[in-house]
């Protein structure tokens, strides 16, 4: 394999993707972290009737734990095909595409009928998602620099945590006075919102993009692949742990265990975001300044220990505070691990087939994110819930082993050096 002929993420000038590559500008604020944070406030007003929702149609925990598996299933299922129509037509355009069509998906879910037709409706809202937060890496690697890229990706998903401070209070609010399926009607709005910066920053300029496309050869499957198995595994794996956390899992465990309502996990929503905002913007300062694994290793050795605290609290049946103590103390051990896989990602991501890479990135991470709520529920049916709780902790403790043992610092390593 012949060597690129730049570093992943540089680009003459320094300019972003629609703005400064800098992570703290008026352009980055506008083409990256506001759009990023207005979706997760309509995501974070949905979250806490996403629960109260499935188990309104009269199904078991097994059964209402797809409702969330659906979101993840089209996150993975639309990842290959999304990186290829990135490199295909243009990140401006998925940008774009995403927003609308996870606008339409919300609004549908208003409309199901039956628990199908919402896992439908779920399952093409994940694909949508992953659209918009592929074509943003995308653009992040390509345009950033390294010294810059934690930052970005990392504030980028801390935006999420912007947004949830207030969206599940509020959608727990609105879900109480109008039903669970109200805060979807606010969610739409809010991804349509968030067009109006994606559309001015999407496009690159004429000259630019015919740069990028000359400086393009054709990579095989297997250039791309081969040299980065091991950071695929720590994608896998990672997301196994993060999965039943950010994909809502727990928060069903909750609406299950505990019997919370909606504006409950509402309250515990909003409370996790306030305890991972500070910690996500610290993380990434530190990815940049010192490297990425000082946040990663940390991380998610916390969460394995956090993981087992959260099962003995679920094979003692220990009441209500000891589990919230034991769930924000992982939430907290979560927010330092926010955006760091991402920034991997982007470091190592091939400039031949950025889109492609990304949608392979992101169908290995969505595999883990998939499996990991059916794997928990399938052990909380079968075993209890303590067992779902050792199974994440597992799956964190493999990620420090494949970072300690297999995984070199990459905030400095050229694209080079992994042909």
């Amino acid at each position: 394999m012949s060597a690129p002929t730049h570093t992943a993420g540089s680009a003459p000038g320094g300019r972003g993707d629609g703005g400064d590559s800098q992570a703290f500008s008026w352009d980055a604020f506008l083409s990256i972290y506001f759009p990023a944070m207005v979706i997760a406030l309509g995501t974070g007003i949905a979250l806490p009737a996403i629960p109260v929702l499935a188990k309104s149609f009269d199904v078991g925990f097994g059964v209402a734990s797809f409702v969330i598996t659906a979101y993840l299933l089209g996150g993975l299922v639309g990842s290959l095909p999304t990186g290829w129509m990135i490199d295909r037509f243009g990140r401006g355009r998925i940008l774009i595409a995403g927003p609308i069509i996870t606008a339409v998906t919300a609004l549908l879910v208003i409309t199901a009928q039956g628990f199908p037709e919402l896992l439908l409706y779920r399952f093409l809202g994940g694909w949508a998602s992953l659209m918009w937060l592929m074509a943003r890496l995308a653009g992040i690697s390509q345009r950033a620099e390294a010294g810059q890229r934690g930052r970005q990706v990392s504030w980028m998903f801390g935006m999420d945590n912007v947004g949830h401070l207030a969206g599940p209070l509020v959608g727990g609010f609105i879900a109480a006075a109008w039903g669970p399926r109200a805060p979807f009607a606010a969610y739409a709005v809010l991804a349509l919102l968030a067009l109006i910066p994606t559309i001015k920053y999407s496009a690159a300029p004429a000259a630019r993009r015919a740069a990028e496309r000359a400086a393009v050869r054709t990579i095989s499957l297997r250039e791309i692949i081969l040299p980065r198995l091991s950071y695929f595994g720590v994608s896998f794996f990672s997301a196994v742990a993060r999965g039943p956390l950010f994909g809502g899992m727990i928060y069903l465990y909750a609406t299950y265990a505990y019997e919370l309502d909606a504006p409950s996990i509402g309250l515990l929503a909003t409370a996790s975001s306030v305890i991972t905002l500070p910690i996500g913007f610290g993380a990434g300062w530190l990815m940049d300044r010192f490297g990425r694994k000082v946040t990663m290793v940390p991380g998610f050795l916390g969460v394995a220990i956090t993981m087992l605290l959260l099962a003995g609290t679920a094979f003692m049946q220990m009441p209500l505070p000891w589990f919230l103590a034991a769930f924000l103390t992982a939430v907290a051990a979560q927010g330092l691990t926010g955006g760091s896989v991402q920034t991997v990602g982007a470091d190592v991501a091939p400039p031949e087939a950025r889109g492609l890479f990304l949608g392979m990135w992101r169908f290995v991470a969505q595999i883990g994110t998939s499996l990991s709520p059916m794997a928990f529920a399938f052990l909380a049916d079968h075993l209890g819930y303590g067992s779902s709780f050792i199974f994440v902790a597992v799956a964190a403790s493999i990620v420090v082993f494949l970072l300690i043992a297999l995984i070199p610092e990459t905030r400095k390593a050229p694209e080079r050096s992994l042909a």
